[in-house]
């Protein structure tokens, strides 16, 4: 019935719009590519969904092992040494897929600009351009979530025998949020602007706190999109691979574009990659 040569080529009956035909404003232009780009993010969420499957299954493999003993006496120590065991293996899990990221993060923003990208060729040459630095970044996020996890448990138990110790506690865990609310801003910023890495995180921080209350609600919708896919996808698998990923990133990077463009591209000097390299 010609599905899957809408999912790869699109509707002819809804062929990409002109310029001039675009609404005005980052709003309206969001709902108008999505209508537009509905199918090929489908097809790039199954792509970029190739190189999570470890981190998927090291998830999947704790959670049932979680539920197999979550009637032992031991659980809280059970608990533990799965937590520690799951985010040493997710380390590895993240390596894998960073530069696969800075492929999908390319790809999304020149939609959510309204600009072309192949799904295919421009993910590859947004990985072959940014792999070192996105393996850099997701070594660094990978690092922090072990930090953040054994300082979390640390305080979690010692704020049981002192109450002062639950202020670190929770003090560790608002940095942690801001920490997760920066990722929305890192990878677009590698695959758009010439920064080194350490300039990208200081941004990235930035633009989380100028932003903060914004940043928040967008955040907790796209999380709220991607876990209701990863809830889904325990027994399925389905959800995640083709919502999961492209749809929560198109919502925050429609966003960045605005903080952007609000901060940045009306105020540097340097030009974005690609119009470098044109």
């Amino acid at each position: 019935m010609g599905f899957f040569d809408r999912m790869y080529y699109g509707d002819p009956r809804k062929p990409d719009l002109r310029k001039e035909d675009m609404p005005e404003g980052r709003f309206k232009i969001f709902f108008t590519v999505l209508q537009i780009r509905f199918w090929k993010l489908i097809q790039l969420n199954l792509l970029y969904s190739i190189f999570w499957i470890p981190a998927f299954f090291v998830v999947y493999v704790n959670l049932m092992y979680l539920i197999q003993v979550q009637n032992t006496p031991n659980l809280a120590n059970a608990i533990q040494g799965m937590g520690i065991t799951m985010v040493l293996l997710l380390l590895p899990c993240f390596l894998i897929a960073g530069p696969a990221t800075a492929g999908t993060t390319y790809v999304v923003r020149n939609w959510a600009r309204d600009e072309h990208a192949w799904v295919w060729s421009d993910f590859k040459d947004a990985w072959k351009q940014n792999w070192k630095e996105s393996l850099i970044i997701m070594l660094i996020n990978g690092l922090a979530l072990i930090v953040f996890y054994v300082n979390l448990s640390f305080y979690r138990v010692q704020a049981q025998q002192n109450v002062a110790f639950l202020i670190l506690y929770y003090f560790i865990l608002i940095a942690g949020l801001i920490y997760i609310m920066m990722n929305m801003f890192i990878f677009p910023m590698l695959v758009t602007y010439k920064l080194k890495v350490r300039q990208i995180f200081k941004n990235a921080f930035i633009f989380t706190m100028a932003e903060l209350p914004r940043t928040f609600a967008i955040f907790v919708i796209a999380a709220l999109i991607f876990g209701v896919a990863f809830y889904y996808s325990i027994p399925f698998i389905i959800p995640l691979f083709l919502v999961g990923f492209t749809f929560p990133m198109f919502i925050t990077i429609s966003y960045v574009n605005w903080v952007f463009d609000k901060y940045l591209n009306n105020r540097i000097n340097n030009s974005p990659k690609e119009d470098e390299e044109e």
